[in-house]
């Protein structure tokens, strides 16, 4: 059953069909307007060019794995057999597990991902990587909502250099934050009058 906006949507384009054109609707001929409506051609190339150039880089391989299953749908036409799903998400994997897999044998992806689980851990690569992930999402997550305040200082203190890692920077007198530079409270900062 369709909610909110998608049942209004269904309701206002059934009233412009038929009750034999109704009747008659196939589920693939929903899914299409369905489809058509809520996920644009724009918004599958934008998905389907994100899959293509998915890399392992710093991911721990299960979230590797993840983002592979959950974008490969929106490239069916690269993955359309065991062969070429296992060869494409060997592609993106990181040039160690790579490596290794190239001298291996295996038919199917479920084979290919035990190799590269193995692989993986075999070569200490949870230890290696998941430790830098964790921070380079921290530092994403800190980045993205870290706009008021302190946080846009902390950001200026971890590019100023380490030694002013420690500084400690008292608050403005004129609105209480802390900034390096002089105080523009109050000035325009387009004529900087």
């Amino acid at each position: 059953m369709l909610i909110d906006d998608a049942s209004h949507w269904w309701e206002s384009d059934s009233r412009t069909r038929t009750t034999e054109h109704q009747r008659n609707l196939t589920w693939n001929q929903f899914k299409k307007a369905l489809m058509g409506k809520y996920f644009p051609q724009s918004l599958k190339d934008q998905k389907e060019a994100e899959f293509l150039q998915l890399m392992q880089g710093n991911m721990p391989l299960g979230e590797y794995e993840r983002k592979f299953e959950r974008l490969s749908r929106y490239a069916p036409h690269m993955v359309n057999t065991e062969l070429t799903k296992t060869k494409r998400f060997e592609l993106g994997l990181r040039q160690e597990i790579k490596g290794i897999m190239a001298a291996q044998q295996y038919t199917t992806y479920a084979e290919a991902l035990r190799w590269a689980h193995a692989i993986f851990t075999g070569l200490g690569l949870e230890e290696k990587i998941l430790p830098s992930y964790e921070v380079s999402k921290k530092r994403e997550w800190n980045e993205l909502y870290a706009e008021n305040g302190n946080g846009q200082n902390k950001k200026a203190n971890n590019r100023s250099g380490s030694s002013k890692l420690n500084e400690v920077i008292p608050p403005c007198p004129k609105y209480s934050r802390t900034h390096r530079d002089e105080c523009l409270y109050g000035k325009c900062v387009l004529s900087m009058r």
